[in-house]
């Protein structure tokens, strides 16, 4: 036997064993780098109770806070993967202010059906903070893999991820969503249900008025922080009678070189229905955009633009049409709530939370000796915007300070019409309604 041979031979099958072992040790490390999620530090909703974290680590970028989506009346955080190589991944955070019902298995199959995907599987994560999620592939695209999950909360309300990964890996995406959906922290305050109280109790008291006689009319002079004036805002209230009995509210609002506005809104507090129309010119938009936010099929609520067909909110929840807000204030201001979270709906069909709080006088922007009490609305769905209501002793509103983003605060004092129509003359209106008849008095 040639002993130098056979010791050769082993020294060879020794090294391929190292070899291999190396290999071995290299693919666990790259397995176990690829497997590492690194996520950012949590990021709150204001108003919401939820807190999430995205991707952080090198090649992640990210929205620096949560958007405002209104084309799904969401508020949207993202990250986005761009690597040198070839591939990309984008995850996408989403808290829904109006969710349908149904599971979350229904949802998904929805959401799936809305994009033109193929569900394979459906899967769970999650102890504390379980999210049904979904795996699904685009037949037009076979190297997309989607994942999508679910989790409802109380009032109408849900939380979704989404995480779309391209050329990268359907493991990969999987391990980065699982990672995300466990940084899930949500302890919701008592505001929005409370909020739900008010404004049942509100409704009630606007019902009331169906058989009593209308309120009074809210004129007010719109100035800037120097006192210059910049517009004004008419809202005259009645009782009609036909085609049903409702409340009925006609606006206008003229501000230079910013918006004219007309809007008519009737309003049936007991079936909890409402019709409104609005017609918005500003210096951003050629020529008027005609809103009509009205009951659709199903109970649910249509909202068109230009008689276009603009969203449809599901039935079983009811949205505040924003001109009731000051009277909604009112019925706050005198009950026990601190603070609450209210649903409200735009002229545009924008449905957007509230947060009413009571402030002492002294801390407001605008102030006056017979300021009595102030209440703050913060629409906390954007940063930077809010308004605080002035009342005096007897809860009449004496005007309100207004704030939006990017532009500086408004003074809106209460006064009459006819102090209007002497102040702007030939730039006055008295509101009409849009597309009035006779039949509505």
């Amino acid at each position: 036997m040639d002993i130098k041979k056979v010791k050769r031979y082993s020294l060879i099958e020794v090294a391929l064993l190292a070899v291999f072992m190396v290999g071995l040790l290299i693919a666990h490390l790259i397995v176990k780098h690829r497997a590492t999620v690194v996520l950012s530090d949590l990021i709150s909703l204001p108003g919401s109770g939820l807190s999430v974290s995205v991707p952080a680590g090198p090649g992640w970028e990210r929205t620096a806070t949560w958007q405002y989506e209104e084309s799904e009346s969401s508020m949207t955080l993202l990250g986005q993967f761009r690597p040198s190589n070839r591939g990309t991944m984008g995850v996408r955070w989403r808290y829904v202010f109006s969710t349908p019902d149904g599971s979350e298995q229904e949802l998904l199959e929805q959401r799936a059906q809305k994009i033109s995907a193929v569900i394979q599987s459906f899967h769970r994560v999650g102890q504390d903070h379980l999210v049904v999620y979904a795996r699904m592939f685009l037949p037009s695209s076979p190297q997309e893999v989607i994942y999508m999950g679910i989790m409802r909360t109380k009032s109408n309300r849900s939380i979704e991820l989404l995480v779309r990964s391209y050329g990268i890996g359907g493991f990969h995406g999987e391990n980065v969503f699982r990672s995300v959906a466990g940084s899930i922290q949500y302890r919701p305050g008592q505001e929005v249900a409370e909020g739900h109280v008010l404004t049942d109790e509100f409704l009630r008291t606007q019902g009331h008025r169906l058989s009593r006689r209308s309120r009074s009319d809210e004129a007010f002079l719109i100035k800037d922080a120097a006192g210059k004036n910049q517009g004004y805002y008419y809202a005259r209230h009645s009782v009609s009678k036909k085609p049903q009995r409702a409340l009925r509210t006609q606006i206008r609002q003229f501000e230079y070189n910013v918006l004219e506005l007309e809007s008519e809104l009737w309003f049936d507090p007991l079936e909890k229905d409402y019709r409104w129309k609005t017609d918005l010119s500003n210096l951003r938009t050629e020529g008027a955009l005609v809103y009509e936010i009205a009951p659709g099929q199903s109970q649910s609520l249509l909202v068109t633009r230009n008689a276009k067909e603009v969203k449809t909110f599901p039935a079983g929840q009811f949205f505040l049409p924003q001109p009731l807000l000051i009277e909604l204030a009112q019925v706050f201001l005198e009950s026990d709530y601190n603070g609450v979270i209210v649903d409200v709906l735009t002229a545009k069909g924008q449905l957007v939370p509230v947060r009413l709080t009571k402030v002492p006088p002294a801390e407001a922007n605008a102030k006056s000796e017979a300021v009595e009490s102030v209440v703050r609305m913060d629409f906390i769905y954007l940063a930077d915007s809010y308004e605080e209501l002035l009342f005096d002793r007897s809860q009449n509103l004496l005007g309100k300070f207004k704030q939006q983003p990017g532009r500086r605060g408004r003074i809106w004092e209460a006064v009459s019409p006819e102090a209007l129509q002497q102040i702007f003359q030939e730039d006055f209106q008295a509101p009409d309604g849009i597309g009035t008849t006779n039949e509505h008095q």
